[in-house]
């Protein structure tokens, strides 16, 4: 009996389970990368020899909103404010160039999450859903030139987003460590007639997070 009653007493938050509505902060380290498909007359051109893409180290903040629809699965919402960067490196035969494209946008994202059972203090789970981003500081309404180099994406897109994570219930909150996958489903190309951004057909974001959640 001492021994069960010791075991009960390291339970932290023992009813959290229980209570419908979670809410909380995140703070996610991240890595932006992308995916691109040449125009069908690059290879035709002499101008451009090589496009190279070059991602970089950014950060996700925001807040979040669970709602418990059942033991196993809560419905996640996850406004974030993200700070990334693309480079996109263009070798002509005579300079090589490299057109910045920054983002600070606005996330949206609405998620499924499914874990496990709670074993005293720890629990694992998956994830995955979609998200709606619009970017603030997007060049698609940018007024362009032929010697400025400039790849500039669309200011909304729409993505998938899948991960997996620990749950570790703590004396004050909830503690989440979480890796997590995001792939745009759209074409983040913003075209216009000059030679960066004519150089591509499509171009597709990726980001790689780890997040730290903290709720109650």
């Amino acid at each position: 009996m001492v021994c069960a009653s010791q075991a009960k007493a390291q339970e932290h938050r023992p009813n959290d389970d229980q209570r419908l509505w979670h809410f909380g902060i995140t703070f996610a380290p991240n890595f932006s990368k992308s995916k691109f498909v040449v125009s069908d007359n690059f290879y035709s051109r002499d101008s451009v020899q090589q496009i190279n893409a070059k991602g970089f180290a950014g950060l996700n903040f925001g807040g979040i909103a669970d709602y418990r629809i059942g033991r196993f699965f809560t419905l996640r919402y996850l406004p974030q404010i993200e700070f990334s960067q693309r480079n996109y490196t263009f070798v002509f035969s005579d300079r090589t160039q490299t057109a910045k494209t920054e983002t600070v946008s606005l996330n949206q994202c609405l998620l499924l999450k499914h874990h496990s059972v709670r074993h005293k203090n720890h629990r694992f789970y998956v994830i995955g859903g979609f998200r709606y981003s619009h970017d603030f500081q997007s060049n698609e309404n940018t007024i362009r030139a032929p010697n400025l180099p400039m790849v500039a994406f669309k200011a909304n897109s729409a993505y998938y987003e899948f991960g997996f994570g620990y749950d570790h219930y703590g004396l004050w909150s909830i503690i989440s460590t979480e890796l997590k996958m995001s792939n745009s489903m759209t074409n983040m190309l913003s075209p216009d007639a000059y030679i960066y951004a004519s150089s591509f057909s499509k171009i597709q974001a990726r980001l790689f997070q780890i997040s730290f959640h903290f709720h109650n």
